[in-house]
């Protein structure tokens, strides 16, 4: 609802704002600033609602589930942000405890928007899988890459809060890069929680 409704009337008011300001007479050139300018706000607040309803798209887990909000961020990612991102099923990935959908999420959306930043790729590919009680999620561009050895902890790819994450539900995570071979994201985590686990142990 934000984003097909007020987020698309914000975009329709600077379209209109700027058609507004094209019909302004050159001999008021501050009134057309003004509206260019008053224009140029809402191009700002249409972007930054954009960006806040892919923040708040995991609450697309409890009703889509993990695969279809993997579908959906992977195609508004596409439409939005300049870079191809495709999404690969590997078998059937069973419905996931929460903690587990949210950590993979999360996980994908900051491998996703690094690549578009870093990499100067034009694609990128997205794979999820099940294999038994454990789920591998990679991504991967053919980038520019980067040297791991040179890389400092906690700087420029949010590496630290991806390791934390998994960590949290005992899980791994390994990435692979080198210059101008691109970079590839692995992540393999139970399918269901720590707390889920240990529940089954006591019983």
């Amino acid at each position: 609802e934000l984003h097909d409704g007020l987020n698309q009337q914000l975009a329709m008011l600077a379209v209109e704002l700027g058609m507004l300001a094209r019909q302004v007479p050159e001999s008021s050139a501050t009134i057309r600033d003004q509206l260019l300018n008053l224009r140029d706000r809402a191009e700002r607040f249409s972007n930054d609602l954009r960006h806040m309803t892919h923040q708040l798209h995991p609450a697309a887990l409890e009703h889509l589930g993990l695969v279809s909000a993997l579908r959906s961020h992977c195609a508004e990612f596409s439409r939005h942000e300049g870079m191809r991102v495709w999404l690969h099923v590997t078998g059937q990935v069973r419905s996931t405890n929460p903690e587990v959908a949210v950590c993979l999420y999360r996980i994908a959306q900051e491998a996703i928007r690094n690549a578009a930043k870093h990499s100067q790729a034009k694609e990128a590919w997205v794979e999820i899988r099940q294999q038994r009680d454990a789920i591998r999620l990679s991504i991967v561009d053919k980038g520019v890459g980067f040297d791991l050895r040179t890389l400092k902890v906690g700087k420029g790819l949010g590496l630290v809060s991806m390791r934390e994450r998994v960590e949290l539900i005992s899980g791994s995570l390994t990435i692979k890069s080198a210059p101008g071979e691109g970079t590839c994201v692995e992540v393999r985590v139970p399918a269901v929680s720590r707390r889920q686990m240990n529940s089954k142990r006591r019983n």
